[in-house]
């Protein structure tokens, strides 16, 4: 009976990670609409992602380092309160500034809870499935690209985008009831000092590993933060055909982290990461060609869902092998640095539209993906060494 309990909570944790994946990526599906609202250009609405990006690294790192001493359940608790009323701000803003503090609100409530509902999977789950509760709230957050985003897109085109804002709040009201039921009391931890938690970026092979999350990210965020009014000029989508792309593009993100976990157990982190951003860096440059045909974008979107995603478990696989002593400290910094990609993807996404035709941003993005692959093959490189030192 308690590990039926215990299953259903870690289920709860993982819609957590869906409605602050959802208020994440939604922004993406409706920028347009935002944009002619509220009176600004694309590129600033696309800031709206830089700082949601930005504020969430804040949270996953800073406030959970700030906050570790403190019961887990009320920390767990707070976060997706703070979250509600972030998301009942952006219901009611009608102003960009206003709109650009709701996100900071989410964000940093978000990525706390995402760190915190992660470490409470791992805590309640037996030991021997500690990797897959972990691994099911990730999930959670990777639906959100299945469902949360397109269904947010598609309702936009009916009703005013606000109320997107208002159905994620009033959903997550019902699951802040349900985890204050539920969810046992964890006590806080002993912090460990942020000086003793740099010391890990001295191993060369951590940190050409987290560089590659930047740059990877960064290439993805670059033509997922416009990919609204990319396909409404070159394929001249509507906001309907927009959410069933992003539908399209979710499921099989969906497919390929489930993938990357099968993939780097068979054939391991080196050959699953090489494979599976090579792909990536091909897909990017083809879209150039293929995003001004309809089947041409619908099978592009559906290979760079998988290729982008299969990735992420098998780069979180490798970072963890590197330090197994101190997996929680490599992975927060591995959630913060992604979030830093994801700012400065959709801040020089902004700025390269601003200045160049959209057309242009697939084939430009693929050049950072491209940079995330030599920085891994370095890293994998001197992983392979008989003996490296780790200069600390």
């Amino acid at each position: 009976m308690k590990n039926k309990i215990d299953h259903f909570i870690i289920i709860l944790l993982a819609l957590g990670a869906f409605v602050t994946g959802t208020a994440e990526f939604v922004v993406s599906g409706i920028l347009e609409l935002i944009s002619f609202e509220l009176d600004v250009s694309i590129s600033i609405a696309g800031q709206l992602i830089t700082i949601y990006s930005l504020s969430y690294a804040i949270g996953a790192l800073v406030l959970v380092m700030l906050t570790s001493k403190f019961d887990r359940k009320k920390v767990l608790l707070y976060a997706i309160f703070t979250f509600i009323l972030g998301n009942l701000v952006a219901f009611v803003s009608y102003n960009f500034v206003v709109l650009m503090l709701s996100r900071v609100i989410m964000a940093m409530s978000g990525g706390l809870y995402i760190v915190v509902a992660t470490n409470y999977a791992a805590q309640i789950a037996t030991p021997e499935k500690r990797g897959s509760a972990m691994a099911t709230v990730i999930t959670g957050f990777t639906v959100s690209l299945v469902l949360g985003v397109p269904i947010g897109t598609f309702l936009a085109g009916y009703f005013d985008w606000h109320y997107i804002f208002l159905i994620i709040a009033l959903g997550t009201v019902f699951l802040l009831v349900a985890l204050y039921k539920l969810v046992p009391t964890i006590g806080g931890n002993k912090p460990l000092p942020f000086k003793q938690q740099l010391q890990i970026m001295k191993d060369k092979r951590v940190l050409t590993g987290l560089t590659t999350t930047i740059f990877w990210i960064l290439g993805y965020t670059m033509v997922f933060a416009y990919i609204a009014p990319l396909l409404s000029k070159t394929a001249g989508f509507s906001i309907e055909m927009t959410s069933i792309a992003l539908f399209v593009l979710g499921s099989f993100a969906f497919i390929g982290s489930r993938f990357g976990g099968y993939a780097v157990d068979k054939w391991g982190p080196n050959r699953t990461i090489s494979i599976s951003l090579s792909v990536h860096i091909a897909t990017l440059i083809l879209l150039t060609f293929t995003q001004y045909s309809t089947l041409g974008v619908f099978v592009t979107l559906a290979v760079w869902g998988i290729a982008t995603w299969t990735t992420t478990p098998a780069k979180q696989f490798y970072l963890v092998s590197l330090k197994p002593q101190s997996a929680e400290t490599v992975l927060s910094f591995n959630t913060a640095l992604m979030n830093v990609g994801m700012m400065l993807g959709s801040a020089l996404g902004g700025i390269i539209i601003q200045y160049m035709d959209i057309v242009h941003l697939s084939w430009i993005a693929g050049i950072f993906v491209a940079t995330a692959l030599i920085f891994i093959r370095y890293s994998l490189y001197l992983t392979s060494k008989p003996k490296f030192e780790t200069n600390y």
